[in-house]
Formats: C-alpha cells, sequence, structure tokens
C-alpha cells in the first residue's frame, strides 16, 4: 500500500506515473498517468503464445483517488479489529520458498508457471 500511496501522490502532484505491482495469483495493482484511479485487476495468459505476455481481464475494479483513501483507512481498522490479519505473513516468507523449486511453483508468486510448463511440455513434444 506504501508504493502505491506514493504513486497516487505523485499522480495528484501532476507528476508522470506507470507503476504496475503483483499482489498475489494473478492479481495486479496499478497507477497511471491519465487515469485517476487505482486499478486492482486480474490478468490472465493467452493460450495462444503469439498474443505476448499476459493481458488485463474484465475482473477488477477501478477506484476513484478518494476511494481509494477511504480503502486504506478501512484496511486500517480491520487491522485494529482482527490483530491476526494485520501479523499475516507473505508467502515468500514461508517455508516452503526455501528453495528455488518452492519459490517458483508457488501459485501465488507465479500463477502461470504450470501454463509456462505445460506450454514447454506442449512444444518439446511436437
Amino acid at each position: 500500500m506504501h508504493d502505491v500511496n506514493d504513486a497516487v501522490k505523485t499522480l495528484r502532484e501532476g507528476g508522470d506515473v506507470k507503476y504496475q505491482d503483483h499482489i498475489g495469483g494473478a492479481h495486479y495493482v496499478s497507477v497511471t498517468t491519465g487515469y485517476k484511479c487505482v486499478d486492482l485487476r486480474k490478468f490472465y495468459k493467452p493460450d495462444d503464445p503469439k498474443e505476448g505476455d499476459i493481458k488485463p481481464s474484465r475482473r477488477g475494479v477501478a477506484l476513484r483517488l478518494d476511494e481509494w483513501a477511504m480503502l486504506c483507512q478501512l484496511v486500517e481498522s480491520i487491522h485494529a479489529a482482527f490483530p491476526p490479519l494485520a501479523s499475516a505473513l507473505p508467502c515468500y516468507l514461508g517455508d516452503d520458498h526455501n528453495n528455488q523449486m518452492g519459490y517458483f511453483t508457488c501459485a501465488e508468486c507465479h500463477p502461470y508457471y504450470y501454463l509456462d510448463l505445460f506450454q514447454v511440455s506442449l512444444d518439446s513434444s511436437a
């Protein structure tokens, strides 16, 4: 949230912003100059490799900047009411990320790993 808030601050001040970050699974957050919103969106990997890398889906929400500020305040209230949520750790700090195989097979960190693996196996069988 801090990085997103920094991007929002730059956007409000009229600066040039092109911020995007992976927030887990196939979901990304972005803040971009020309759009006065914070976009939370699910992405997908096209079946046809010729179409390129991941693309945004229709599943998501674009929060206006004041709505984003209210969401940030709400998160603080939720953390105060439910301390276990505030102390939750991201998956990459878990024991299953202690080696490369655990890291690369994590569905939260690399949601398209198995699709890529399946595509490689298809390519090698041809």
